[in-house]
């Protein structure tokens, strides 16, 4: 007797912990998962955010080639050059340099080295940033390693308190409500979150625990550049130094690390006696996210050393890592991912709803503080699910209609994403809960719909023209975004013909 009430007490003790856990962090852990399914297509939304940006194919050493002379006609006094190739997903040719503490970028076309004029954005990688840290610095990684815990922690609770459910779901007994579909959806998507979860919080914790980074790469870590004590740098001569042409380097350095396969160049104390040229192989091939570097005397070109092989600790880590931002399977797993991403966002977006429709009634009969706090809930459940959705199109929108010549625009753009946030958090707080869930799925649905054609009025890259160029990094965005909107669409008319019925029904009531 004393067992079975202990394990009553347990049982309890542990579905009161996934139910409070989820409420609480459930609106940051949507958020979470839905900017990192977004950021899957980092590069594509990149893409699409700098239409200014369509070069033609060119050959690697081409690219090199009018990358170098740009830098050299314009950055000659530089402390360090960087040079990002075009090369699968990444289709834009970058050159960088640093003097003191400033650092410049320019975009290039890659075979006149002609300097493109693209206006700033962050493009997507806002959406990665946000997904890891909030746009809040080390405060957003604290609270995102939070809530990754507070994840894994209701992941173990959901299975212990609901072990059934996995019979359920191979026998296909499913049944039409919130609780059933919060409960097959995280049984679908259990592996993939586990893994996400896990792996994120390993690299959040290497960023915020100083011991784990000297653990894995030594006393002397100054970032990953320095990874394993394997450092081919040299401290300026101060004496002058002509740099041998980085194109004579590139078959040197592809003999390497493999011929079509490097993706991006950087080059310490260019025209000093003592400069370095080192050439980064991509990591798209690979699960270990770490780039394979051969490095060169940028004077006499004769080769300082070179490392695709790291120690386990570093191997495991950057496995992990790998796994996590999936840059190594190509199309069909950034797809595999971004459904998955979708699906296990969905899986918390009907736990938060499930809590509310499941205490609807209760609440009703409460006292007026009790009852305040319940409406809150349910407003913030919509802000954080379809508020977030409807802020992170409206930032896409933001990047076509900003006039080009506006000051700090990629700022602007930001701001553009956290403003209409607040618009919808007080949207939800001034309509009922049903009204506020349908007319934000509508605006959602409507501005994943009305994106082709604002990119096609507002551009020469819209999806027609970028089909007929077999350019599917920009049609793929379009497509994808509606896509989306039907979906949204199919839902918003749900919610709001349930609103319609709810109102309907409440009338009858009222006039008996």
């Amino acid at each position: 007797m004393k067992q079975l009430k202990l394990s009553h007490n347990v049982s309890r003790t542990m579905s009161e912990l996934h139910t409070w856990g989820g409420l609480v962090f459930g609106w940051l852990l949507f958020v979470i998962f839905l900017t990192g399914t977004l950021s899957v297509f980092e590069p594509e939304l990149t893409h699409w955010m700098q239409p200014a940006v369509r070069n033609s194919p060119a050959e690697p050493v081409q690219s090199v080639d009018s990358a170098d002379r740009k830098l050299r006609q314009i950055a000659a006094r530089a402390d360090l050059w960087m040079i990002e190739l075009p090369l699968n997903r990444h289709q834009d040719l970058e050159i960088m340099w640093k003097k003191g503490r400033t650092m410049l970028e320019r975009h290039l076309e890659p075979q006149t080295g002609n300097i493109l004029k693209v206006p700033a954005t962050e493009g997507g990688h806002f959406f990665t940033e946000f997904h890891y840290e909030l746009h809040s610095g080390k405060a957003g990684l604290w609270l995102v390693s939070l809530a990754s815990i507070v994840m894994l922690v209701t992941l173990i609770t959901g299975i212990a308190i609901r072990k059934q459910v996995f019979t359920e779901f191979f026998r296909l007994r499913w049944r039409k409500s919130w609780f059933s579909a919060h409960i097959m959806t995280g049984v679908l998507t259990l592996p993939f979150v586990l893994l996400i979860t896990y792996t994120g919080l390993t690299i959040v914790f290497l960023m915020l625990l100083p011991i784990v980074p000297q653990v894995l790469y030594g006393s002397s870590w100054k970032g990953p550049a320095t990874v394993a004590a394997e450092n081919f740098e040299r401290p300026r001569a101060n004496l002058a130094g002509e740099l041998v042409p980085l194109s004579r380097l590139l078959p040197l350095a592809e003999a390497e690390l493999g011929k079509g396969s490097i993706s991006f160049i950087r080059v310490s104390n260019p025209g000093d006696l003592n400069s370095v040229v080192t050439f980064f192989r991509t990591v798209d091939d690979t699960v270990v996210a770490m780039s394979a570097r051969a490095s060169f005397d940028g004077v006499t070109g004769e080769q300082l050393g070179s490392q695709a092989s790291w120690n386990p600790y570093v191997t495991i880590y950057r496995s992990l890592v790998g796994l996590h931002i999936a840059r190594f399977g190509g199309y069909p797993l950034s797809w595999l991912y971004f459904t998955a991403g979708l699906i296990s966002s969905i899986m918390i977006a009907a736990g938060l709803i499930f809590f509310t429709v499941k205490r609807r009634r209760r609440y009703a009969t409460c006292s007026q503080p009790l009852q305040a706090l319940y409406r809150a809930i349910e407003a913030l459940n919509v802000t954080a699910v379809m508020g977030v959705t409807v802020a992170c199109i409206a930032y896409l929108w933001g990047n076509r209609l900003l006039p080009l010549s506006i000051k700090d625009r990629a700022d602007v753009e930001i701001a553009v994403f956290f403003s209409v946030w607040l618009l919808m958090l007080l949207h939800a707080f001034r309509r009922t809960p049903l009204r506020a869930w349908a007319e934000q799925t509508g605006l959602a649905a409507v501005l994943c719909l009305g994106l082709p054609l604002l990119n096609a009025l507002t551009t020469t890259v819209g999806l027609l023209p970028a089909m007929a160029r077999s350019d599917w990094m920009t049609a793929g965005v379009d497509l994808t975004a509606a896509l989306l909107g039907v979906g949204l669409a199919i839902t918003s008319w749900r919610i709001y013909k349930k609103a319609i019925d709810t109102k309907t029904i409440y009338i009858a009531i009222r006039q008996k």
